[in-house]
């Protein structure tokens, strides 16, 4: 270092932290993604580590989801299975497209044949209890069947149509509620993410619905991946 260059005692240390922030190899203040929102952080990603000769990494396994919106006026169709409430939708088949598992599973839950519009929300979400979930939903729009439940596995007691401004009396599970509740609002599709390691993924309170008396009760961690 040149003689003329001076360094406050005691001060390197907070030197080389500035500078490592401008370099992109430290946290930024306010780039934490809020939840459902996508990080928009402009450090340098991290490679995979490399293969051995001959092999090829594994690639990330998410189990698919798919499912419908299909509106009335002011009512939106919810389906009843293992007595929670939800949007139609149901896991992607082998050999299944997205778009024909997302009528399929609406066709099943609801005896409605629908017709897809648009992809309405992508919905994503991982924990260390249930593993790592990516869910498809599309607009849909009616254009025969019947309402009622043809479930070849018999877990969804009921479907039918509800009013939209009641839907937090019904859905309690954050993840898909958000997404949808922004999506009315908004009816943009957009790409939501949540960590449910380090967020809640039921909503604090519910009443009960469709089922005995109507009052408060807490909200369950879901039992089975069906919940989800």
């Amino acid at each position: 270092m040149p003689e003329d260059v001076k360094t406050a005692p005691g001060n390197a240390g907070g030197q080389r932290r500035r500078r490592r922030r401008r370099n992109g190899r430290g946290p930024v203040p306010g780039n934490t993604p809020a939840p459902g929102q996508v990080s928009n952080a402009t450090s340098v990603p991290v490679p995979a580590a490399p293969a051995r000769r001959g092999h090829k990494r594994p690639l990330a396994d998410p189990r698919i989801g798919v499912g419908c919106i299909v509106l009335r006026g002011e009512e939106i169709l919810l389906v009843r299975e293992r007595g929670r409430w939800s949007l139609p939708k149901g896991g992607l088949e082998a050999g299944e497209l997205v778009q024909e598992g997302a009528r399929r599973e609406t066709y099943e839950e609801t005896g409605l044949v629908v017709e897809l519009r648009d992809l309405a929300f992508i919905v994503e979400f991982q924990a260390q209890t249930w593993g790592h979930h990516l869910q498809f939903f599309y607009t849909g729009r009616e254009v025969g069947g019947t309402l009622a439940p043809r479930d070849p596995d018999r877990d969804v007691q009921e479907a039918r149509f509800v009013p939209i401004r009641q839907l937090r009396e019904f859905i309690r599970f954050r993840p898909r509620l958000v997404a949808l509740e922004t999506w009315l609002r908004e009816r943009r599709p957009r790409h939501f993410v949540f960590n449910l390691d380090k967020e809640p993924a039921m909503l604090r309170k519910r009443r009960r619905v469709g089922v005995g008396a109507v009052g408060p009760d807490l909200a369950e961690e879901p039992t089975d991946e069906a919940d989800l």
